[in-house]
């Protein structure tokens, strides 16, 4: 009677265990897949700026259950940012996807030699190779306007003037957020400009990248060579360089694929990486673009029905606004008629993010006199006129801008007013009004 007792217990507590071992596989097929396996994300924020600057991105990761670190660097150096980065990537328990904005491009190419990270995410971002600065990496094409607005304070460290804040650093985000920005920034010391990386990770680590277009920061240009050095798998943005606060959602499916490929084991072919998706890419259900069989003997609709009409906008010269100085008899009359010419915008009275995939380009532009908190629009691409300005100095800000009102280029026109319009008040009278007594 024992040993039967003994041999039921040893049966119950196999039961036990197989019953157990089972809700465990359940529950990882119901969540689709393992947790241990799951990469971590590190995020490095750039000049300028602090961690707070992922808390979009921040959000979004920690609802699709991963776990996810900002890093707080003090930006006094490369190696000190290396080194805050550092820290942050030895504390997480395995495998590590190591995301940078900006500055921290830099840091992350030094830092993701670290043998924890197994992918790097720049964003808006400068990579340089061994042997080189940011100032080093950025000679190959023309600077953004941005990117030398930081003042020097008397300690040697950079910080960027509330209006280039506006204007280059976050123009594609509200005025309150541009504020925030402005006053939490972190200063930049500048012997960070000349700091070099000794050993670049993406030589051995797949890479991402995120581009903003219409970053004014570094140049998009530039960032598109970049990577296409690198061999990165790149995503253009219709945004400014806070790309991950201006489109978040973006930015985190960039990284949420780059963690995918990591819980899959999978590198990058330094010889192929830039050849287009593969069969594994498919497992991934990364969106991989038709091809027509190559034994199709059907003609392609572009060849019966001609050149789409619309298309994307992606590979188009960049925007540009050229602007003449304001007509002299006019202006000696005290009416401001400024000619303008937009080259690869259409100028039209058409809005909205739908026309955001057409090309040419549609826009329209922005005027704002004298930085009044105020601005019009015009998309009647005929000259700007002006009347009504007190006799002075003057200056006008004519931003071309896209159908969702992002800014594309701008000019800043400065005059002097000599006298101010007078005529009879008459309203046939093209927009002059007699002084107010």
């Amino acid at each position: 009677m024992f040993v039967h007792d003994k041999t039921l217990i040893v049966l119950v507590a196999m039961l036990t265990t197989i019953v157990c071992t089972g809700a465990v596989v359940l529950a990882q097929s119901k969540s689709g897949k393992d947790e241990s396996s799951e990469p971590s994300i590190v995020l490095v924020h750039g000049a300028y700026a602090d961690g707070s600057s992922w808390s979009k991105v921040i959000a979004l990761l920690q609802a699709k259950g991963f776990n996810v670190v900002s890093v707080q660097n003090p930006t006094t150096s490369l190696a000190d940012d290396v080194a805050a980065t550092e820290r942050v990537i030895n504390r997480q328990s395995g495998d590590v996807v190591l995301a940078g904005h900006s500055w921290a491009g830099v840091v992350i190419t030094q830092a993701g030699n670290n043998p924890k990270v197994k992918a790097l995410v720049y964003v808006d971002a400068s990579a340089p190779d061994a042997g080189q600065s940011i100032l080093d990496a950025g000679a190959a094409l023309p600077a953004a306007p941005g990117a030398s607005a930081g003042v020097k304070d008397e300690n040697g460290y950079l910080l960027l003037p509330e209006a280039a804040v506006r204007q280059y650093f976050a123009q594609d985000l509200s005025h309150a957020v541009q504020g925030i920005i402005a006053a939490t920034q972190t200063p930049w010391a500048i012997g960070c400009l000349t700091d070099k990386v000794t050993k670049a990770a993406w030589r051995e680590k797949p890479s991402w990248w995120v581009i903003g277009e219409f970053d004014r920061m570094i140049n998009p240009e530039l960032q598109e060579k970049m990577a296409t050095t690198i061999k990165a798998r790149v995503t253009k943005v219709r945004t400014g360089h806070l790309a991950m606060l201006a489109d978040p959602k973006s930015v985190t499916e960039v990284i949420i694929d780059a963690a995918k490929n990591v819980e899959a084991g999978m590198t990058v072919d330094r010889k192929t990486a830039s050849k287009g998706p593969t069969a594994k890419d498919t497992a991934l259900n990364i969106p991989v673009s038709f091809t027509q069989p190559p034994e199709s003997s059907l003609e392609s609709a572009r060849a019966v029905r001609g050149p789409a009409g619309v298309v994307p906008v992606v590979g188009e010269p960049t925007a540009k606004i050229i602007i003449d100085p304001p007509l002299a008899d006019s202006l000696a009359a005290g009416r401001v008629a400024i000619q303008y010419r937009a080259e690869n915008v259409r100028i039209e009275q058409v809005f909205g993010r739908n026309a955001l995939d057409v090309s040419p380009r549609i826009g329209h532009i922005h005027v704002t006199v004298d930085d009044l908190p105020w601005h019009w629009l015009d998309a009647s691409g005929e000259p700007l006129t002006i009347t009504g300005l007190p006799k002075g100095r003057h200056k006008v800000l004519i931003e071309l801008v896209n159908a969702a009102h992002q800014t594309l280029d701008y000019g800043v026109v400065s005059f002097y007013v000599p006298v101010r319009s007078l005529t009879p008040n008459d309203p046939k009278v093209d927009g002059f009004r007699k002084l107010p007594e």
